[in-house]
């Protein structure tokens, strides 16, 4: 009788470990898969390391969990590859932290890494990746938090389900062709701290939403199509205290600059040049003490000011790093 029990427990067990998956060989399966996908590495780095001889978990770049040895980190950063990145690198399903800045891969973006449920940082920055933004990717990824996509050739809009992730704390797509409006939605984003939109095709009036977003420290919608007026009261009324950079240079906003910029209290870079913006320059701005880099160049002011009150303000400016009112087309007038 104990031997009919023995046997099967025996073939229980068996049974279960036929059904675990070889969960190891699939993240080496990846790796390889995206090696392959590399038609140029210049230090022949991953051709003489990643090699199916050693562990996977001891490959440069690579970084695996202690205990399951499963990938969590790819880092292959500044190493000059080329290639494309292979629908394979979505079975990383560990993977916590990708980072392929600083290199040449091209081709579109996987929609095969929507699998990745425990990312939290994405950095593909500086590459030529093209077409657009998979918006799969953000449907069931509650936990990222940092999403560069930073000078590439990415085109298209900006997933509405991209605002779903309110865990997400950076967003940079600075230098690509994305276009459309700066939806309403970002509002949802209620954790993001740095919006990066500069150099793109965003077009459309700033929302006032966009300034009612408490944890903002930096905004870059520098070198876009966007237009209107910046209303005074509905948008600067409740702008974040914390915002450090506000950037919205080489666009086609205009009316007066608003007047209560003094309750950016952390500002340090204002860029408002290259705009149609009239009027005169608000001496609340002296109240900005922290404020180092100054661009109010290339609009339509006018005005009068006192020559002691003028004399009193650049003695402040004297602290800025860079200070630029004069150019183009600005006239302002002492009495």
């Amino acid at each position: 009788m104990s031997c009919v029990v023995a046997f099967l427990l025996l073939i229980s067990c068996l049974i279960v470990c036929l059904a675990i998956p070889h969960t190891n060989t699939t993240d080496e399966l990846a790796l390889m898969s995206l090696k392959k996908h590399i038609t140029f590495d210049p230090g022949n780095i991953l051709a003489n390391n990643w090699s199916t001889a050693t562990s996977f978990c001891s490959w440069i770049g690579v970084t695996c969990s202690a205990g399951h040895q499963r990938v969590t980190s790819l880092n292959l950063s500044s190493m000059r590859l080329e290639g494309t990145l292979p629908p394979q690198v979505g079975n990383l399903s560990f993977l916590v932290s990708i980072n392929l800045s600083n290199n040449s891969f091209h081709g579109y973006l996987p929609r095969e890494l929507t699998h990745l449920h425990r990312l939290k940082d994405m950095n593909l920055a500086y590459n030529n990746f093209s077409g657009d933004i998979p918006s799969s990717w953000f449907a069931m990824r509650p936990q990222l938090q940092h999403l560069f996509l930073t000078n590439n050739s990415l085109a298209g809009s900006i997933p509405s389900s991209l605002f779903n992730v309110t865990a997400l704390e950076t967003l940079n797509l600075e230098g690509n062709f994305i276009e459309g409006n700066i939806s309403e939605e970002i509002r949802n984003l209620s954790n993001l701290k740095i919006l990066d939109l500069g150099h793109n095709h965003f077009s459309g009036v700033i929302s006032p939403i966009l300034f009612n977003m408490p944890s903002l420290q930096l905004i870059n919608l520098r070198a876009n199509s966007l237009s209107g007026i910046l209303e005074v009261d509905m948008i600067m009324s409740n702008i974040p205290s914390t915002l450090e950079v506000l950037n919205l240079g080489y666009n086609q906003l205009h009316g007066r600059i608003p007047s209560n910029l003094q309750k950016c209290t952390e500002l340090r870079v204002l860029d408002l040049e290259s705009n149609r913006f009239t009027g005169s320059i608000p001496k609340e701005i002296c109240t900005l003490t922290k404020l180092k880099e100054l661009y109010l160049g290339k609009n339509n002011l006018t005005g009068t000011y006192h020559s002691t009150t003028f004399l009193m303000r650049i003695q402040f400016l004297l602290n800025c790093k860079c200070f630029s009112c004069y150019k183009n087309s600005n006239t302002l007038v002492a009495f």
